[in-house]
């Protein structure tokens, strides 16, 4: 980390001490005896900082930034999610399986190269300052190269793919998505301009108006009978308007420079990021790949089910609060960076505890009445996964200081560490079974959960101790909701009456128990909450 913040500062990122002075006195004065003519270059990147600089908000206006940044992301991931419960069920019934199948040879290709498509320079980025005008605009042209060669890469292999899998129509489909590769690729540096901004509420705004478009086209593609190009259509007009609408609002039009050096640490950083998320990719198809072999493919499904339904609840809750920290972390001082940390842990604690900890108490009797009994080994998997799954959405937030401070590779170490674990408790799965298998991944969770949580404190930042007392009152709320859930569903587990009374009674538990805890910080919370509204 040491060395790739070095290395920054060299190629021109400003330091926190650059960012407390004014411009002038960061820029040496030229000898009284030389007079050298102002260079037009160092006046531009001077004013460029200045007006950077007048953009930091005011005493007082970071909470109410981070406040407005969570909403927005809140809110957008919650509309997301409304549409794909809607858009699932219409366009299966528009399409059929015949064109979902069609879709689904495409869509794991694309979505491997997604995984590469901006190498990571989108998060790293948003630690240069924007006056570095050569680094910019090597980046810009670094991935609009890299969105072209995806491009080529994507349709070429759909032509091959086609053949294969002698499915003609599948060249026509990646030939489609692979053009969302260029999307993506040229909203890089406008997203990374705005995260250092901490407008995320403007990149909120960009994914929803993508979102709602995509599945307008789609709908009226799919009833015009274009099958499963209406899918593909709907993938890259997401990414079109996307690109559009952040391109609009952060577009700096580059220079002609191209300098691959001057990127080293942020190709760093962002190979750092990359190899996280190609390890997690790997990772989950070794695990599946040996927990179907060991167990068959029905339970393979089922195995799936349960994995997927707790991972995007708690990455729809998660995401926005970890971008928020992220943008954040790029400026604040370490101080208030661990009270910030310290104080978002606890409210995604609050949030995610009892929801895990309900859910678990009343999925196996939703799943076996919504579902039938052939998913009831899913409904059991889920409910033992849930709540370490919120654990690990938890902890996770730290990962957001790690990459803002230059420790991409602590983060990709801690990742690897979790696949490993995780396929580990897949292997013996013969002998523990399939529940033996889910506890197994819970331990792997709590192991990952304890190395991120403290991994901050080992460079310099939050301790782990604030951490760890912000999520213990919730998590004991949490479990003592789920109880008394589960205590009065028992009976009648598949009843929607009964159901709902558990759900009640266990909120009610939850926010006794919680009162009785932290009752005086709770207090704390919500009056600083109300001030922040009346600003």
């Amino acid at each position: 980390m040491k060395e790739e913040n070095e290395h920054l500062q060299d190629q021109g990122a400003a330091s926190d001490l650059d960012w407390a002075l004014p411009p002038e006195a960061a820029v040496p004065l030229p000898e009284p005896a030389a007079q050298p003519m102002p260079d037009p270059a160092l006046i531009a990147a001077q004013v460029q900082g200045s007006a950077e600089g007048s953009a930091q908000p005011p005493p007082g206006g970071g909470s109410r930034i981070l406040a407005v940044n969570v909403l927005a992301g809140g809110g957008a991931n919650l509309v997301k999610i409304g549409l794909q419960l809607v858009m699932l069920p219409l366009m299966a019934h528009l399409l059929g399986p015949a064109e979902f199948g069609v879709y689904a040879l495409a869509l794991p290709t694309v979505a491997f190269f997604m995984t590469l498509a901006d190498g990571g320079l989108g998060a790293s980025l948003a630690r240069e300052p924007t006056q570095s005008r050569e680094i910019w605009s090597t980046a810009f042209w670094l991935v609009l190269m890299v969105g072209a060669g995806l491009t080529l890469i994507v349709a070429g292999w759909g032509v091959i793919l086609a053949h294969l899998s002698r499915e003609p129509r599948v060249a026509d489909v990646m030939g489609l998505l692979s053009v969302s590769f260029l999307f993506v690729t040229v909203s890089v540096l406008p997203y990374a301009r705005l995260t250092r901004e901490r407008r995320l509420a403007a990149i909120s705004g960009a994914d929803l108006a993508g979102n709602l478009i995509g599945a307008a086209v789609a709908v009226m593609l799919a009833l015009c009978g274009a099958g499963a190009m209406s899918l593909a259509a709907q993938y890259v007009i997401l990414y079109l308007v996307r690109g559009s609408v952040l391109n609009l609002l952060a577009f700096v039009r580059p220079s002609l420079v191209f300098r691959p050096a001057m990127l080293k640490a942020h190709v760093s950083t962002g190979s750092a990021l990359v190899a996280s998320r190609l390890v997690d990719f790997a990772g989950r198809l070794v695990e599946n790949l040996v927990f179907g072999r060991n167990f068959g493919p029905a339970a393979l499904g089922t195995f799936t089910f349960a994995n997927q339904v707790p991972r995007f609840v708690c990455e729809a809750a998660s995401g926005p609060l970890w971008g928020a920290l992220y943008a954040h972390a790029l400026r604040e001082d370490e101080a208030h960076l661990a009270r910030l940390h310290a104080k978002l842990v606890h409210i995604l604690s609050l949030l995610l505890a009892p929801v895990a900890f309900l859910t678990a108490a009343v999925v196996p009797g939703l799943i076996l009445r919504i579902l039938g009994p052939a998913w009831s080994d899913a409904a059991t998997i889920l409910s033992i996964l849930i709540p370490f799954y919120a654990l690990n959405a938890v902890a996770h937030q730290s990962g957001a200081l790690l990459l803002a401070k230059g420790s991409g590779w602590a983060l990709f170490r801690l990742s690897l560490l979790l696949v490993v674990a995780r396929v580990a408790a897949v292997l013996p799965g013969p002998w523990l079974g399939p529940f033996g298998v889910a506890w197994g991944i819970g331990v792997a969770q709590v192991l990952f959960a304890g190395l991120m949580l403290r991994a901050p404190g080992r460079i310099g930042l939050s301790p782990t101790g604030p951490l760890l007392r912000g999520m213990l009152a919730p998590t004991l709320a949490g479990i003592a909701a789920g109880f008394a859930c589960h205590v009065i569903v028992q009976g009648a587990p598949t009843e929607i009456p009964r159901i709902a009374l558990g759900l009640v009674a266990g909120l009610a538990g939850y926010l006794v128990v919680l009162f009785l805890l932290e009752g005086s910080r709770l207090r704390e919370d919500l009056g600083g909450l109300r001030r922040l509204m009346r600003r």
